[in-house]
C-alpha cells in the first residue's frame, strides 16, 4: 500500500515536471519569436531610415547642381587666373558646364553620408527624332547591323513618328500584325526616350544594347549610348564619346586625335581650367552638325549612406538665366547594379 502511494506521488511530480518543461519551452518560443520580430523591425526601421537619408543626400546633390547651373552664367565672366581660390571645385564645375564639358563632384559629411553629382551634356548623342535616313544608315553601318534590315527598320521608325496611317514601303502602322499582337498602336509622334525604340517593329534589344558574334551573325555594337532625344540634333563636341563621333561618316579614327587633344586645352592635361574646345574652327568641325555648348544638361545625383544609395536623374533645360527641369527619374540603387 505504501509503495502504491509513493509511485503515485512520483508520477504526479513527473507529470508536473513535464508540464513545467513544456511551459518553459512555449515561453521560450514566445520570447524568442518576440525578440526576432523586434530585431526584424529594428532592421527594417534602420533600412528605411538609411534609405530616407540617402534620398535626402541625393536631393541635396540636386540643389548643389542647381547652384552650379545658376553660377555658370557668372563663370563665363571670370578669368582663369581668378579661379585659383576654388578648393572645392565649385566654380570649375560651373565653368565646365558652361563649356559643355562633363564634371563630377563628391561632397562628404561627418555622419558618413555623401552625395556625388555628375553634370554632363544631354546632347552628347545623336537625336533619334532628327536623324535622316542617310544618317541612320551611317549609324547602322558603324554598329554592324546587317544591311538587309536597314530599310525595314527606318520605315517602321518613320511610321512610328509621323502623323497619319500611310505606311512606308517596308513600314508598319497600327493595323500591322506585330502591333495587333503587342496590344498597342503606333505612337504617331516623336520618341520620348531612346528605350522607346524597343516598341517599334524590327527594333530588338540587340540593336540598342549589342550582340556578341556567334554562328548566326557578326557582332552588333549597341547604339543606345550613342543616341538621345534631347536637343536640336547637333552633337556637343566637348562631351561626345569616340563611338558617337565614329558614327559620322566623315570621321575616321585618325581624325579624332585632334578633337580629343583640343579638349585638353593648351596645357595638354585633362581636368584643368583651360579644358575644352573653344571654337569649332580650330578643329574644322561642321557647325551644322556640331556644337560646343548645350541647352539641355543631364544631372545625376547619387546619395550614399553606409552603402545604401539613392539616385536621381534629371534633364535640365537652360533658358537664359533660368533652369527648367524637363525630365525627372528617381529611386533606390540596387546593389551590384550596373550604372550607365
Amino acid at each position: 500500500m505504501k509503495r502504491t502511494r509513493s509511485n503515485s506521488c512520483e508520477s504526479k511530480r513527473g507529470a508536473a515536471l513535464l508540464v513545467a518543461l513544456w511551459v518553459l519551452i512555449i515561453l521560450s518560443l514566445i520570447v524568442g519569436s518576440f525578440a526576432f520580430e523586434v530585431q526584424l523591425e529594428a532592421i527594417l526601421v534602420s533600412h528605411k531610415r538609411k534609405k530616407f537619408r540617402a534620398e535626402m543626400m541625393a536631393l541635396s546633390g540636386i540643389d548643389y547642381a542647381r547652384a552650379v547651373l545658376d553660377k555658370q552664367q557668372e563663370a563665363k565672366e571670370l578669368e582663369i587666373e581668378d579661379m585659383d581660390e576654388d578648393p572645392d571645385g565649385f566654380m570649375q564645375a560651373a565653368l565646365f558646364v558652361k563649356r559643355g564639358l562633363p564634371t563630377e563632384s563628391t561632397i562628404e559629411f561627418e555622419d558618413g553620408g555623401t552625395f556625388t553629382v555628375r553634370l554632363e551634356s544631354a546632347e552628347a548623342g545623336r537625336n533619334v527624332n532628327l536623324l535622316t535616313r542617310e544618317q541612320w544608315m551611317d549609324m547602322f553601318e558603324f554598329a554592324n547591323v546587317p544591311s538587309t534590315e536597314w530599310d525595314a527598320m527606318i520605315d517602321c521608325l518613320e511610321d512610328w513618328i509621323d502623323e497619319g496611317d500611310l505606311r512606308g514601303l517596308n513600314g508598319a502602322e497600327s493595323d500591322d500584325e506585330f502591333y495587333q499582337e503587342a496590344g498597342y498602336p503606333v505612337k504617331n509622334g516623336p520618341l520620348d526616350s531612346v528605350e522607346e525604340l524597343l516598341l517599334i517593329k524590327y527594333w530588338g534589344p540587340e540593336i540598342l544594347y549589342g550582340r556578341p558574334a556567334d554562328e548566326d551573325g557578326d557582332e552588333i555594337i549597341g547604339i543606345a549610348d550613342k543616341l538621345t532625344v534631347w536637343g536640336d540634333g547637333k552633337v556637343n563636341l566637348n562631351s561626345a564619346s569616340e563611338d558617337v563621333l565614329l558614327s559620322y561618316a566623315e570621321y575616321e579614327d585618325w581624325e579624332l586625335a585632334s578633337v580629343f587633344e583640343s579638349r585638353k586645352g593648351l596645357d595638354g592635361e585633362e581636368n584643368t581650367l583651360d579644358d575644352g574646345i573653344k571654337s569649332l574652327d580650330e578643329i574644322g568641325a561642321d557647325p551644322n552638325k556640331f556644337k560646343l555648348q548645350s541647352d539641355f544638361v543631364k544631372v545625376t545625383s547619387t546619395g550614399d549612406i553606409f552603402g545604401n544609395q539613392y539616385r536621381i536623374e534629371a534633364i535640365v533645360l537652360m533658358k537664359n538665366k533660368d533652369s527648367v527641369v524637363v525630365y525627372w527619374s528617381e529611386g533606390p540603387v540596387k546593389k551590384n547594379a550596373n550604372t550607365r
